[in-house]
């Protein structure tokens, strides 16, 4: 394989939240017919990797698993639902709630892929028409889900740029550091100043 391809750095809950997921998904088709994410899988996006090679990307690799031990896994709470109004196309997303703790976490994990501080979420329903978002919207504000999960590794995802194959892949699953206490480690963190990556530490990233 060695042409481009499009990764995807994702973060992957358990399979009780993919599954209530996808019934809402399927709960959303059945309101406004076909949508655009109907039938991705439930996950939280880092960063997009586009137009990669994999020879750019596989020796990366070793780098993370090594970067990745340094953090916990994640607990994470789900608290009902929102959506970004992107004027003519709103997207609809179960809402995570943000804590401190949440915030270093995640401020830490971006550090190692020069990402974006964008706000965590799972999509429900991406970039639907504002005719269908006035129909769903509706139904989902009203709609009570609360419950608390953890994420124990982070995923990358890949697929073919060319073909018909345009589905998303597991492509690696590398763990965090079961060993360290997400609590313990993100109290500890918040009192300590988080130092930016050095030049080299960057130059070693910058495909990401």
């Amino acid at each position: 394989m060695t042409g481009y391809q499009d990764y995807l750095i994702v973060l992957s809950p358990p399979e009780n939240i993919i599954s209530r997921v996808k019934k809402l998904k399927d709960f959303s088709y059945n309101e406004i017919g076909e949508y655009e994410s109907h039938y991705s899988k439930a996950h939280v996006t880092i960063q997009p990797w586009p137009r990669k090679k994999p020879v750019w990307i596989e020796p990366l690799i070793p780098k993370l698993v090594r970067d990745l031990q340094t953090l916990p896994p994640v607990i994470l709470d789900i608290n009902g639902f929102d959506f970004f109004d992107h004027q003519d196309n709103p997207t609809i997303y179960a809402k995570l709630t943000s804590t401190p703790s949440t915030k270093i976490w995640f401020k830490l994990l971006r550090r190692f892929f020069a990402a974006e501080n964008s706000e965590p979420h799972i999509t429900i329903a991406r970039s639907i028409p504002t005719g269908d978002f006035a129909k769903l919207w509706p139904q989902f504000k009203k709609l009570e889900w609360k419950e608390q999960f953890t994420i124990d590794k982070l995923t990358i995802l890949r697929r073919e740029m060319i073909g018909h194959d345009k589905i998303y892949k597991v492509f690696k699953e590398i763990p965090f550091n079961n060993k360290l206490n997400f609590h313990a480690f993100t109290t500890a963190k918040l009192k300590t100043p988080v130092m930016p990556l050095n030049k080299v530490n960057i130059q070693q990233i910058s495909l990401f």
